[in-house]
């Protein structure tokens, strides 16, 4: 819920230069000029009346912050070239980088954005192509949607290269594994010579290219279904790689190690024989081949005379071994690191090439971050995620080119750092790869986040440190709303993929103070639908009243009088049907009275002018994912509606009322918000390859301009490319929630 907190300061004309369309007429959405009605002021300004100074372009000083931790790391990569440097790829979160051996970690995403599929990252693979570093990676979701991208400026900006083949990021369907391990891993493009590269898709074979990643052509060496979970260049042929299948299932007729030679003529495949039918991941050291193998263990393969051992000793076969690097030595003394998941998650080493192994995570892993004294959220909520944790499932490993003791591993909720060879492991600091559904900033300054892994997030102090509430079973927090005298929240917490759990409401009392306020439960009567959207009001016999908007539900409330929460009254089933699941949320915004406004993504925006017992639609506008966002000025009567294509004022907007389109730079705008002296603010996402940036639109007299947009964000905001799902802004602090790349914060909002 977002309540008025626009307090209009005087200021005078002379702070700005006032272009001509602010001083022009108000056109509707038809572009006709509207007519004068006898009693009512035109929105023209007059010569005297003071406006709000615009926010100078680039003006806002961004920092990501939230909560480290979360979601899923899928691959990193060091540089080749630059001591220290990492890259990451993710599940939710697109892109980052580190650039002191894994210690910190930032998003870069810059040139990306504009595709969903940005942020599903598969493979990322840092490669030394003739002295310079070219990252290359792979999106999509088990198959689709996805695309080619790469970078060649250390991650400052990123290219879309090629939308011919697809990868997943995320979990598969059957016959494979359906949650992990998964089809990730950082060898699946491979850089052969010149403008050549291959490439290792979820699903659909091996593919090449010729014209440095631009097109791609299948090689048609296998038949049926090909399930390619890692790859490598052969340490003895150029123009060989071998590919590791999975296909511990009696359907797949391809499974195990292959090696695909004649790539610079005509192709062909051979499988290796002796190999388990699953190869999760390889890794070259020397003329050696490491493999892990799933639930069969660890191999070692020697090409050039066909020796195979099975090296899994010790690691054993009740987990399985999805992940593989190392540092070449002698024949019998590699290094070599294996990775594990279905179990324990765990980190061995090898000092003599897999002949005894050495489990380094059963000990001297510490849930801090590097440079913190705090652990952190996530597994102080699930312990058994961190890496050495039941729960936890290792995805990547890699050993640094530059320091053989610098290890850095992907696994469940963390990216894990070493700088002894595994003595001790510690995760990485800065890592944003949370996604956040709503934020909520108290008139005491407290900001509340909705998240999907934590329920709610709590900071009395601008976002620098946060408290976790929540009720447990579910995890997904929605629907925030502070009191009136903002000394207590409303939210609800629900399950992330479906309307089928439990869907919980409560109230945490005090969220400011103490650090651990106390969280009361609010019988939810339809559960187990979820609570997505709510307002807290307040009517004129000082009854306080929760108006709450259902998933498949209508609109609901219940009262509070003289201290106890009455039963729930459901006041219309006219809308709010089944919403989709991707990117659940519901836009409310009130006067903290009688009013209050609720965007249903499947129908429009609807009004209640009685405290939530009677509902009018007042515009008819489906939205989609991360779409559909209100903002109102109650001062005024004005609401600003985020459409799928374009931003809306509505003027009067309680009683009768008229529309105006304010002419948004873009026809793809998002969350919204209104300052407290009246600026609108608007989040857009980047359209095409050719617009580099997404941006962060200014409006700085709303109620009479409609045209005058500045791009206030700053780079920061640019480098992170965030998908923004919502926006607060109270004073000098304003809060951006996005999805999968944590929160963005100004401390410094010239108000």
């Amino acid at each position: 819920m977002k309540i008025n907190k626009i307090n209009f300061k005087k200021l005078t004309l002379s702070f700005l230069l006032v272009s001509s369309c602010m001083l022009s007429a108000c056109q509707d959405k038809d572009g006709f000029v509207e007519e004068k009605e006898e009693g009512i002021p035109t929105e023209e300004i007059p010569e005297e009346e003071t406006l709000i100074p615009d926010l100078v372009i680039g003006s806002l000083e961004f920092e990501q912050t939230g909560p480290v931790g979360g979601g899923y790391p899928n691959v990193v990569t060091w540089d080749p070239n630059e001591s220290g440097k990492i890259y990451f790829g993710s599940d939710i979160g697109g892109t980052g980088r580190s650039t002191n051996y894994g210690k910190n970690f930032e998003s870069v995403a810059r040139g990306l954005g504009y595709e969903d599929s940005h942020q599903k990252i598969a493979t990322l693979n840092a490669i030394n192509v003739d002295g310079s570093t070219i990252i290359v990676g792979g999106t999509g979701f088990k198959g689709t949607g996805g695309e080619v991208i790469s970078s060649s400026n250390g991650g400052d900006t990123w290219s879309h290269d090629s939308s011919d083949i697809s990868f997943s990021a995320q979990n598969s369907n059957t016959p494979l594994p359906t949650r992990r391990p998964r089809s990730t891993d950082p060898s699946l493009i491979q850089w052969v010579s010149g403008s050549t590269w291959v490439a290792g898709t979820y699903k659909d074979g091996v593919w090449i290219s010729t014209n440095n990643r631009k097109s791609w052509s299948r090689l048609n060496v296998f038949s049926d279904d090909v399930f390619i979970r890692a790859m490598a260049m052969s340490p003895d042929d150029s123009n060989t790689i071998y590919v590791g299948l999975w296909g511990d299932n009696s359907s797949i007729e391809n499974k195990g190690l292959w090696r695909i030679s004649n790539l610079d003529t005509t192709p062909e495949a051979i499988k290796v024989s002796g190999i388990p039918d699953v190869v999760e991941s390889i890794t070259v050291l020397g003329n050696r081949l490491y493999l892990a193998c799933g639930r069969f263990g660890v191999r070692r393969y020697v090409p050039s005379n066909n020796n195979l051992s099975d090296i899994t000793n010790s690691i054993g076969t009740t987990v399985m071994s999805t992940t593989i690097h190392g540092v070449e030595r002698a024949w019998n003394t590699d290094r070599v690191v294996v990775g594990t998941a279905n179990g324990n998650g765990n980190i061995w080493v090898s000092e003599d090439s897999g002949t005894t192994w050495t489990n380094t995570t059963n000990s001297g892993v510490s849930f801090n971050p590097w440079g913190s004294d705090e652990n952190l959220i996530v597994f102080e909520e699930h312990g058994n995620w961190a890496l050495g944790g039941v729960k936890c499932d290792v995805a990547a490993i890699q050993v640094s080119p530059h320091n053989p003791d610098a290890w850095v591993v992907c696994s469940t909720s963390a990216i894990w750092t070493t700088d002894n060879a595994g003595a001790t492991w510690q995760p990485a600091n800065g890592f944003q790869i949370l996604t956040y559904r709503d934020v909520e900033i108290s008139q005491n300054g407290v900001i509340a986040v909705a998240n999907t892994d934590h329920d709610i997030l709590l900071s009395n102090d601008q976002g620098d440190k946060w408290t976790a509430i929540g009720f447990g079973e579910v995890t997904t927090g929605n629907g925030l709303a502070f009191s009136p005298n903002g000394e207590e929240l409303a939210f609800a917490v629900n399950e992330r993929d479906n309307n089928t759990t439990a869907g919980k409401f409560g109230v945490a009392s005090s969220p400011n103070t103490p650090l651990l306020p106390e969280v009361n439960e609010i019988n939810n009567s339809a559960s187990p639908k979820r609570i997505v959207g709510s307002s807290w009001v307040k009517l004129p016999d000082g009854t306080e009243r929760l108006i709450v908007a259902i998933d498949d539900g209508g609109v609901r409330t219940v009262d509070r009088v003289n201290g106890n929460w009455s039963s729930w009254i459901t006041r219309t089933t006219s809308f709010m049907g089944l919403q989709s699941n991707n990117g659940i949320r519901c836009s409310v915004v009130t006067n903290g009275a009688s009013i209050t406004f609720i965007y249903d993504r499947k129908s429009g925006v609807w009004r209640t002018t009685d405290y939530g017992e009677t509902w009018t639609q007042v515009l008819t506008a489906p939205a989609g994912s991360d779409e559909g966002y209100l903002a109102y000025d109650s001062s005024n009567d004005k609401l600003y509606v985020s459409t799928s294509n374009e931003i809306i004022r509505i003027k009067d907007a309680s009683s009768e009322f008229s529309t105006d389109n304010l002419l948004f730079p873009t026809n793809k705008p998002g969350a919204l918000a209104l300052d407290s002296v009246g600026r609108l603010l608007v989040f857009a996402k980047a359209l095409s390859s050719g617009t580099l940036d997404c941006a962060l639109y200014c409006n700085s007299n709303p109620g009479t301009d409609q045209n005058a947009w500045n791009d206030v964000a700053d780079e920061t905001f640019k480098r992170v490319a965030p998908p923004v799902t919502d926006i607060d802004i109270l004073d000098n602090t304003i809060v951006l929630t996005t999805s999968g790349k944590g929160l963005l914060v100004s401390k410094s909002y010239p108000n």
